[in-house]
């Protein structure tokens, strides 16, 4: 016979089949799993929070950018963007330079410190993604992958805060 607590964890984890927000609830489940148990590793770790780790994987991609464009690239609020840069800039991993283009603007980039960590980091994010992903095949990771960037280059409005 099946304790109760066993009925209980069946009927919470029936909440990813039978809701009236099934995908997106399935999608923020699945960001959870990923990225929970790495992101309190790297608290652990190297002392690094998410949101520094979010500026330092933006940077890593598109140097130059600013923590305007990181917060517009991740739906991260200013502040969380903001403490991060500030203490990513006084632990020596990234820096802050006037615009080449405007003066008064301020771009960011990864010093080599903060390239170093971010190379070091990375590898647990790729493992982390290939077990996510290990269920399904080559082609299915492809057909995924096709309609999550269809989701993600929309030309409407849908992720403006309302």
């Amino acid at each position: 016979m099946a304790r109760q607590g066993d009925n209980r964890r069946a009927a919470a984890l029936g909440i990813l089949d039978r809701n009236e927000i099934r995908l997106a609830y399935r999608l923020s489940w699945l960001a959870n799993f990923y990225s929970g148990p790495i992101y309190r590793r790297l608290e652990r770790r190297p002392g690094l929070t998410r949101p520094e780790f979010i500026v330092m994987f933006c940077l890593a991609h598109a140097p130059g950018i600013s923590a305007a464009e990181i917060c517009a690239a991740t739906g991260r609020p200013k502040n969380s963007i903001s403490r991060a840069v500030n203490r990513l800039i006084g632990d020596g991993r990234i820096r802050r330079r006037a615009d080449p283009e405007d003066g008064r603007a301020v771009i960011l980039d990864l010093t080599e410190a903060g390239r170093t960590l971010y190379a070091k980091l990375i590898p647990e994010f790729r493992t982390r993604e290939a077990r996510m992903l290990a269920p399904l095949t080559p082609a299915e990771r492809s057909e995924l992958d096709r309609l999550l960037g269809k989701l993600v280059h929309r030309e409407d409005d849908w992720a403006e805060v309302f």
